[in-house]
C-alpha cells in the first residue's frame, strides 16, 4: 500500500484500542507509511509529537509524490480536533482523505461542541470517506452529517497467541474467574463491578475471582480492594500485553467490559478471538458482537442489580460458557486481518475511482 499514508496514536507501546488496531496494521501491511500524532507521556512529549506529525505530513505531501490517501485514526474531543487541521492540510495538497472513527463518545462530544460544531462538521463533510466501526454508529453519522461516502469496516484483532494455562489451585477450582482489561476508570464500569461484588459478598466470596489489568485511577482501585478486603478475589495486574496479556485471556472464564461508552471495543473482540464469553453493557456497537443467550451479557450501565443477577447466572452455569465461548470464537472470525484488510482494499480502490 505505497498509496496509503496512516496518521494516529502511536502504536508502539500503546496503552488503548487505537493503537492497537494501528499495530495490528503495521504487522500485516508493508511498506506501513506512518506518522503519530500521540503518545501516552508528558504534555511536552504530546506536544511535541502532534507538532512535529504536523511538519512531517507537509513534509511527505510534498515530497512522496505515491502517497495519494491520508488515512486519519482518531477518538472525539481532542482527538479529532488535532485532526481537523491534518485533514486540512491533506485538502490542501489535493490528497484523498479517509477519516476513521474510534470513539465511543462521539455523539456527546458533538452535542457539547458548541463554537466548535463548524469545525467538526467541515472536517467530516470534507472528507473523502469517513469508517464507523458498526450499524449504529453509521446510523447516527448519516442522520447527522451530510457525508460523502460512510462506511463500516470491521476492527482489527491478532490471531490469540498459544500461552501456558496455568493450572487450577483449590483456590480456583469451581470459582468464576472474570477478567477486565482497559483504563481504570469510573466510565469504563470497573467500579461498578467491584461495588456489586462488595453488596454482594455473601454470594460472591471465594466464588467470583476477578483479575483487572490497565492503567487509570490505580490508587482508588487498590483502596477498595483493600477497604473491602476482597483477600485475593480481586487481583490487579497493572498494565498487560504480550505474553502476559494472552495469559490471562487464556485463563479466565469470562471477559467483563461494563462500560458507559463505547465504539467497538478491541478488548471485547480480542477475548472473543481467545473463545470467551462476555459480559458487557448494552453501549455503541457492543450489542452487535455480545448476543444475550449466545455468547454473553449485556446489562445497562450502572445497573447493579442486572449485573449482580447475571454475575450469578454465570456462577451456577458452568457448563454454559463453553458453548458461549465456541460461539463468540465463531463471531470473532469476521474481524481476522484478512477479512478486514480486504475491505479495506476494495474502500482505497473506490476512492481513488470516484
Amino acid at each position: 500500500m505505497n498509496n496509503v499514508l496512516y496518521i494516529g496514536p502511536d502504536h508502539r507501546n500503546h496503552r488503548g484500542g487505537i493503537g492497537a488496531v494501528l499495530d495490528v496494521y503495521s504487522k500485516h501491511i508493508t511498506p506501513f507509511k506512518f506518522i503519530p500524532t500521540y503518545v501516552t507521556e508528558s504534555f511536552f512529549k504530546q506536544l511535541v509529537t502532534y507538532i512535529a506529525a504536523v511538519f512531517k505530513l507537509i513534509w511527505v505531501c510534498i515530497t512522496d509524490r505515491q502517497i495519494k490517501i491520508l488515512h486519519i485514526h482518531h477518538a472525539s474531543r481532542g482527538s479529532f480536533l488535532r485532526k481537523s487541521l491534518l485533514v486540512l492540510i491533506g485538502k490542501i495538497f489535493g490528497k484523498k482523505v479517509i477519516l476513521h472513527i474510534h470513539g465511543g463518545g462521539f455523539h456527546n462530544f458533538y452535542n457539547r461542541a458548541k463554537l466548535m460544531k463548524p469545525v467538526i462538521r467541515w472536517t467530516l463533510e470534507n472528507s473523502d470517506a469517513v469508517i464507523c466501526l458498526s450499524e449504529m454508529w453509521k446510523k447516527y453519522y448519516s442522520s447527522t452529517f451530510k457525508l460523502k461516502r460512510l462506511v463500516i469496516i470491521n476492527n482489527v484483532v491478532e490471531s490469540p497467541l498459544t500461552s501456558h494455562v496455568s493450572p487450577l489451585t483449590h483456590e480456583t477450582i469451581g470459582s468464576l474467574k472474570l477478567l477486565f482489561l482497559g483504563h481504570v476508570t469510573e466510565k469504563k464500569g470497573v467500579f461498578d463491578l467491584l461495588k456489586v461484588l462488595a453488596e454482594g459478598r455473601d454470594q460472591f466470596k471465594h466464588k467470583v475471582k476477578v483479575t483487572i489489568g490497565g492503567i487509570g485511577e490505580v490508587e482508588r482501585l487498590e483502596k477498595i480492594i483493600s477497604d473491602n478486603q476482597f483477600n485475593g478475589d480481586v487481583s490487579f495486574a497493572g498494565w498487560v500485553n504480550g505474553n502476559r496479556k494472552a495469559e490471562l485471556l487464556n485463563n479466565c472464564d469470562v471477559y467483563v467490559l461494563p462500560s458507559y461508552f463505547e465504539a467497538l471495543p478491541i478488548s471485547i473482540l480480542e477475548a472473543m478471538s481467545y473463545g470467551k464469553p462476555v459480559i458487557s453493557t448494552n453501549v455503541g456497537g457492543v450489542p452487535e458482537i455480545v448476543k444475550p443467550g449466545f455468547n454473553g451479557w449485556l446489562f445497562q450501565p450502572g445497573d447493579h442489580e442486572a449485573l449482580n443477577k447475571i454475575l450469578r447466572e454465570a456462577m451456577e452455569n458452568k457448563a454454559l460458557l463453553k458453548q458461549y465461548g465456541n460461539n463468540s470464537l465463531s463471531i470473532s472470525k469476521n474481524y481476522t486481518p484478512e477479512s478486514v484488510f480486504q475491505s479495506l482494499n476494495n474502500l482505497y480502490k473506490e476512492i481513488l475511482n470516484q
